[in-house]
């Protein structure tokens, strides 16, 4: 049996005129005038469902709608019934009656047999509860929020499980309040789109783009400003799509023009933020978010907000520090994420931003409430999403209530992955429009309205109580090799070439978090390859001899090209035994930069090409003359010599050679003038032996 509480009501209950009023709505044609249809009762297990409710009531007279899906084992023999509890003074007393500890009963209505509900506006069973009616009902006269039980009768014992839903009543003075609760709801538009390893995306599975429609469709349908955290590859996917889909784009571009709505940053594809800082791919993550910006931009006509962000997930002081650095001052995360509030804040609903401690620098932080992230979740999982929408609608109201003249804010942030129901999302945003309590505001606009809280004097400081950092992003070891690869070959055949372009954009695509660590691995490895294979075939052919016959000569010198693409590249060429003397001629020209070393800057464009290049030869001889292929930045790309002999006579060889056949020439005059025997040692052939002598 219930019995009545007692906590000061500022409200009673009429048993019997409750009973008479449910199916006349205030102003109404009376029933007995206008016969109402039959709602229908489903046969099955005991349960309620809530279609639809009045988001508040009041000022005055009016009426709490309710239109309530209802399924019962005995139709004919159940009834249902109400109680209205007592105006909630905080919000812990909201959660302890959300989850059903009441800690007093409120007033119990007369049941209602099920057969003589009348059909409701949404096709389930109407439930009207007059309020400060002549006739009886709910006497209302505080602003304020009340909890709603509706359940099931059979015989005096409640069947199922009760619906357990709040009444917001608005009194004469609550628009007069100074501050309404700016209530920033961050919608997620994203879907998990196929990524060929090229990054060409492919479509949006059936199912998410259904739902992402039906949620664009709501905030096209609604006034109420909100933050839209949309994924470049899931819009990018939805626009190729064409149909329904592309319709769909394109109704949120103008919903977001029309309503003010900010568009958070986004990566061109789903990156894991906190590992690329860790990787120290902060030029990575700088890519992504300039590719993913010019696409939000181009399809919804509107740029993101350069220094806001949302951080649904695990949150670390080097993924801050690094968003520091890149021009971002203000972001929501979690609530878990920060370090505990001080004393004086935790009597009510923190909601301000505060200071936030990163990588040196101090960023502006909103808490993102995690009961409302709870409750977005729960309805994006339940069949109860309009009855959560109602419930968050009325905390909500049960925050501003508990400071109702101060500037706060709310962030609802849904938990990562957590896509927001379009049944959710419409009660929310309708329920937002117009509220007495309540104002629709962008992330953006909640930091510029709501002051920072202080402790003390100074404004207060929170900290990030996660790791410093998450792991580095695993199967990205070889990516800098791959990046130098693929700058050497933007060097040679220029940046803006398809094939370098499409290296870029798969070196890109794999710091994606849409890939295990062995993908992205092979993803690299690939990439660095075909790199390494184009340059490479940019080639010097097999070794050659070359003949110079005279001192000063042009080595003919020849260059493979193995690619369809034009090449610039430099060729280093050394050899003791050569002076090089530089020049210019077509398609190149070279620098000597000492006696026995020159650059030569050349352009091919043809499979094979063929350079003259002027030397001098100091030693005459058989030498080796070393070539070098180089990037014009200086990376290897190939290398190997010629063989040079030269039959030229340098001029001290000439003089030598000269010296010489002059010496021979005098030799042998002096040796045909003085070259005969001297006669003391042989006889003049006519002389004889007279006296048995030699001759002197």
């Amino acid at each position: 049996m219930r019995r009545s509480g007692g906590r000061g009501l500022a409200f009673c209950v009429a048993a019997a005129a409750v009973c008479a009023a449910w199916s006349v709505s205030a102003g109404a044609v009376p029933a007995a005038a206008r016969p109402a249809p039959r709602a229908t009762v489903a046969k099955g297990h005991d349960s309620l469902e809530l279609l639809s409710q009045s988001t508040w009531v009041g000022p005055g007279r009016s009426v709490f709608q309710l239109d309530l899906a209802v399924t019962a084992s005995d139709p004919a023999n159940e009834t249902l019934a109400v109680d209205v509890y007592p105006l909630l003074t905080t919000r812990s007393q909201f959660q302890q009656e959300l989850a059903g500890t009441f800690p007093a009963p409120g007033y119990q209505g007369a049941p209602v047999p099920l057969a003589d509900l009348p059909s409701g506006p949404d096709g389930g069973a109407e439930l009207d509860l007059p309020v400060n009616s002549p006739a009886g009902g709910l006497s209302l006269g505080t602003t304020g929020v009340y909890p709603v039980q509706v359940f099931l009768q059979k015989q005096g014992l409640t069947e199922g499980k009760p619906l357990t839903t709040f009444l917001v009543y608005a009194a004469n003075g609550a628009r007069s309040f100074n501050e309404h609760l700016g209530v920033s709801l961050v919608v997620p538009i994203t879907a998990k789109v196929p990524v060929s390893r090229t990054g060409a995306i492919g479509n949006v599975p059936a199912g998410a783009a259904s739902l992402l429609q039906a949620d664009i469709a709501q905030l096209a349908a609604h006034k109420a400003a909100v933050t839209v955290q949309g994924s470049a590859s899931t819009l990018e996917a939805m626009e190729e799509s064409g149909g329904a889909t592309r319709a769909a784009v394109s109704q949120l571009r103008d919903a977001v023009v029309r309503n003010g709505d900010e568009l958070l940053p986004t990566t061109t594809l789903p990156v894991d933020v906190g590992s690329l800082v860790s990787s120290g791919l902060q030029d990575e993550l700088a890519k992504q978010l300039a590719s993913g910006d010019a696409t939000l931009t181009a399809l919804l006509g509107t740029p993101p907000s350069p220094n806001t962000w949302a951080l649904p997930g695990e949150v670390d002081r080097a993924t801050l520090g690094a968003l520091s650095s890149m021009g971002v001052t203000q972001v929501a995360v979690p609530a878990g994420a920060l370090s505990q509030l001080p004393s004086e804040y935790q009597r009510l609903t923190f909601a301000q931003p505060a200071k936030l401690e990163a990588g040196g620098n101090q960023l502006l932080v909103f808490a993102a409430d995690s009961e409302l992230a709870a409750r977005i979740a729960e309805a994006s999982s339940s069949q109860q999403a309009v009855l959560v929408a109602n419930q968050v609608l009325a905390e909500l109201a049960m925050i501003d209530l508990e400071a109702p003249n101060d500037p706060r804010g709310v962030v609802m942030l849904p938990p990562a992955g957590t896509t927001i129901g379009p049944a959710f999302l419409s009660v929310v945003l309708s329920g937002l429009e117009g509220n007495p309590l309540l104002r629709a505001v962008t992330l953006q606009q909640a930091f510029g309205s709501v002051p920072v809280a202080t402790s003390g004097t100074r404004p207060l400081v929170r900290q990030l109580v996660g790791p410093p950092s998450t792991g580095p992003l695993v199967g990205a070891s070889q990516l800098g090799a791959a990046q130098s690869a693929v700058s050497d070959a933007g060097q040679v055949f220029g940046k803006g070439v398809p094939f370098v372009a499409g290296l870029q954009e798969r070196l890109l695509v794999s710091t994606s978090s849409v890939w295990s660590g062995h993908q992205r691995s092979r993803i690299i490895a690939g990439v660095e390859r075909s790199a390494e294979e184009e340059l490479h075939k940019v080639r010097l052919p097999s070794s050659t001899s070359i003949t110079l016959t005279s001192r000063r000569g042009r080595l003919p010198l020849t260059l493979i090209s193995g690619t369809p693409m034009a090449a610039h590249v430099r060729l280093v060429l050394s050899s003791e035994e050569l002076s090089f003397l530089g020049g210019s001629f077509p398609g190149g020209s070279c620098t000597a930069y000492n006696p026995g070393s020159e650059e030569c800057d050349l352009h091919l464009v043809h499979a094979s090409t063929t350079f003259e290049i002027p030397v001098t030869v100091r030693t005459p001889g058989a030498f080796q003359l070393s070539l070098e292929i180089e990037t014009p930045g200086g990376s290897f790309v190939a290398a190997g010599s010629d063989t040079i002999r030269s039959t030229a006579v340098s001029g001290v060889g000439l003089l030598l050679m000269v010296g010489a056949a002059l010496f021979l020439v005098v030799w042998w005059v002096r040796n045909a003038r003085h070259g005969r025997r001297s006669r003391r040692l042989v006889p003049r052939p006519a002389e004889t032996v007279e006296d048995g002598r030699l001759p002197v």
